[in-house]
């Protein structure tokens, strides 16, 4: 079951998200407006995107629309996978389909699409990437060995990673921790004072001849702060920090 702590810091993760997409959709027409007033020369190799004006108005409007509504935040992967193909029909600007398709892949790792079938759903989502290389190689007239060639390089890459990390298959992210506050557990300033101490590593000596009290002092505070915190002792508490960002 997830806690509200973790609903709102999705919500604010897809809100960000949400507008950060809907920017450079809006950023693309109006630099193709400016482009226009200024009757700049554009080179005759640079793809043209003008029958996509309305589409790409239309998917700016669904990503604010999806930033504003939890329950419609499966559109931005969605809509980043549609897209993941189309910049790859010209072969000036092939990287730019990788990064759609890398934050499509984390969207959809932090809606908990992988937390089942993990390996069946990344195989998946590999071979539509494959695809999109294919129709890539095919618009631009690449021949079909060198189609395959880049697809086996890609292939021994991830065979290359399987070798080196094994079964630690992660995807690392400075995901925020959910808020805790302290005075909702009703720790006095003192108790706060030695908790934040002890989380620095500081011992109860130390503490106790910085503040100017006797050890047993120190113990006993610390003591009514595991029973609040619901742990037997300083390593329980401590680890039950390391999961939250304290506030008081």
């Amino acid at each position: 079951m997830r806690d509200k702590n973790s609903d709102s810091q999705q919500f604010r993760l897809f809100k960000k998200t949400g507008l950060f997409f809907a920017f450079l959709c809006v950023l693309y027409l109006f630099s193709y407006l400016l482009i226009q007033l200024l009757d700049l020369s554009i080179p005759d190799e640079t793809p043209s995107f003008v029958p996509m004006l309305p589409a790409v108005a239309v998917i700016a409007a669904l990503f604010v629309l999806s930033a504003f509504r939890p329950p419609l935040n499966w559109i931005q992967p969605v809509l980043l996978l549609l897209m993941t193909p189309l910049p790859m029909i010209y072969a000036q600007i092939p990287i730019f389909n990788l990064g759609v398709f890398i934050a499509a892949e984390i969207l959809l790792y932090r809606l908990g699409l992988f937390a089942r079938w993990k390996l069946l759903k990344f195989v998946l989502s590999i071979l539509y990437f494959f695809l999109c290389q294919a129709i890539r190689g095919i618009n631009a007239g690449e021949s079909l060995f060198n189609i395959l060639i880049y697809i086996l390089f890609l292939c021994l890459f991830l065979f290359f990673l399987l070798i080196v990390y094994g079964e630690q298959w992660i995807i690392y992210l400075k995901e925020p921790k959910p808020l805790l506050f302290l005075s909702d557990l009703g720790l006095t300033k003192k108790e706060i004072a030695y908790l934040k101490a002890l989380l620095n590593g500081k011992s109860v000596k130390e503490i106790a001849v910085e503040n100017r009290v006797k050890e047993s002092t120190v113990r006993n505070t610390l003591a009514r702060v595991y029973r609040k915190f619901d742990v037997p002792d300083k390593s329980g508490l401590k680890a039950k920090c390391a999961l939250y960002s304290l506030k008081e």
